[in-house]
């Protein structure tokens, strides 16, 4: 459905509150380190004047940004790249237009009708930059010096063609030397220049009845995993997922397929007592009490207990008996604890590495140093946890990162300190392929977010 055209005034204004949202959320990144979602979010709670059309741009505009970050910081020298990164000057409304014009060309996706703002703005003809749109794609980064000269030519800087863009400019430098060896660098920066898709949990016995309602209802475009038939993936929609009924009724969660491995790697059985360690909002807690059939105890903790009132929240609405939810403070079981669970997952604090094309402006908020650090607080997590294990019980190890330190290097000093803990073989979910007690799913395993997962088990 087509929507009306706005007038000039209208479109003035989104131009105006791009550029504030863009302001307000570079500096929430680059000086205080936060989430950009959840600035935006309070942003847009504070200005209810924006309906849906709006949201969805500022969206857009923010994680473009950011996405193509890596590109579009070459169209400053040395000196403006370290403050726009490190003091974030107020950004003219001509800068704000060159920044969201770059990176909305490199996403290759139809311009919204606010890029005539930024086109007059930066004296740009119409026909140039659909030119642009229309070649090469938007996920290999390689033909995005075009976009740039542009742009510099525009605000009067020089433009060359010898400048060059490669996949590896779109993460952190720092990045590539932590990464599992043999990995394809480039491939997988590639991988993270392309939005992900929306990833459904379905808490029904038939998924596909399911599927095919929601497509007839709401025009859904939907496919199910050839193996995890509960996994429905979701081409690119208008439609907030969260309002429909279906999903206010508990008949599926909105959930990555790659955080769906994790559930399927624990493999609890109906009827045991499990430990959800770090539970955050629930996700993975929702999933192995569905796994669980409903019955028997899945105990889920966290140290911050507002993420465990969304899950209270979230367990009620799917009609869960058998979670409990408690705080944890991380530390070691008291004794009457140890040994009193079939099975316990640590889905770990990390560097959310595994989740930047989701979340692009994590790449330019997260440090080098927080890799080692990270790593050291999984390792204590995980030891902590392990007290909690029955003999002949399952432990399983996960993070949202990509990142071997934090991965296969925790799970190698953990069981060298815990000769009574091996590694236990399973299948990948994705693939149905043997693993050796480790898995590291990577966004082309599913068109998904990268995941690493672990599954021990006591002696």
């Amino acid at each position: 459905m087509n929507e009306k055209r706005m007038s000039l005034s209208k479109l003035e204004a989104q131009a105006r509150a791009c550029r504030d949202v863009l302001q307000l959320t570079m500096n929430t990144v680059f000086v205080e380190k936060r989430p950009a979602d959840r600035v935006l979010n309070s942003f847009l709670r504070e200005h209810k004047q924006f309906g849906a059309r709006d949201r969805r741009l500022l969206g857009d505009v923010v994680f473009a940004v950011f996405r193509w970050w890596g590109a579009l910081r070459k169209l400053f020298d040395k000196t403006e790249l370290y403050a726009m990164e490190n003091e974030v000057p107020e950004i003219t409304y001509n800068g704000a237009a060159a920044l969201i014009l770059g990176a909305m060309v490199m996403e290759k996706r139809e311009l919204p009708e606010v890029a005539a703002i930024w086109m007059k703005e930066l004296g740009l003809r119409q026909s140039e930059v659909n030119d642009l749109i229309v070649t090469g794609k938007a996920s290999d980064g390689l033909d995005g010096w075009r976009v740039l000269n542009l742009i510099r030519a525009s605000l009067r800087r020089t433009s060359t063609k010898s400048m060059k863009l490669v996949p590896l400019d779109m993460v952190p430098e720092w990045f590539p030397k932590y990464l599992p060896p043999g990995i394809n660098h480039d491939k997988l920066a590639q991988w993270m220049q392309r939005r992900p898709p929306m990833w459904l949990r379905v808490q029904v016995a038939d998924a596909t009845e399911l599927a095919n309602k929601l497509h007839i209802r709401y025009g859904l475009k939907i496919k199910t995993h050839p193996l995890m038939k509960n996994s429905l993936c979701v081409a690119p929609t208008r439609i907030n997922l969260f309002t429909l009924e279906e999903y206010r009724t508990g008949l599926f969660e909105v959930q990555d397929l790659a955080s769906q491995v994790i559930g399927m790697v624990c493999s609890p059985n109906a009827g045991e007592r499990w430990w959800d360690a770090c539970a955050g909002a629930g996700g993975k807690t929702l999933q192995l009490a569905d796994l669980m059939k409903r019955k028997g105890v899945l105990v889920a903790t966290d140290i911050r207990s507002y993420k465990l009132d969304d899950l209270r929240k979230r367990a009620k609405r799917s009609g869960f008996p058998n979670i409990e939810c408690r705080e944890w403070n991380g530390k070691s079981l008291r004794s009457k604890q140890h040994k009193a669970y079939d099975g316990v997952l640590a889905d770990a604090p990390c560097s959310c590495s595994g989740t930047w094309r989701r979340n692009p402006d994590a790449r330019w908020s997260t440090a080098e140093n927080e890799i080692t650090e990270m790593a050291e607080l999984q390792l204590s997590i995980l030891q902590n946890v392990s007290s909690g294990v029955k003999d002949g019980g399952i432990l399983v190890y996960a993070t949202c990162s990509i990142c071997e330190p934090e991965n296969r290097g925790v799970v190698e000093k953990f069981l060298a300190a815990n000769p009574d803990f091996e590694l236990e073989k399973f299948n990948n979910p994705l693939t149905g392929e043997s693993c050796d007690g480790m898995l590291q799913v990577f966004p082309w395993d599913g068109d998904c977010d990268a995941m690493f997962a672990a599954r021990m088990r006591r002696r």
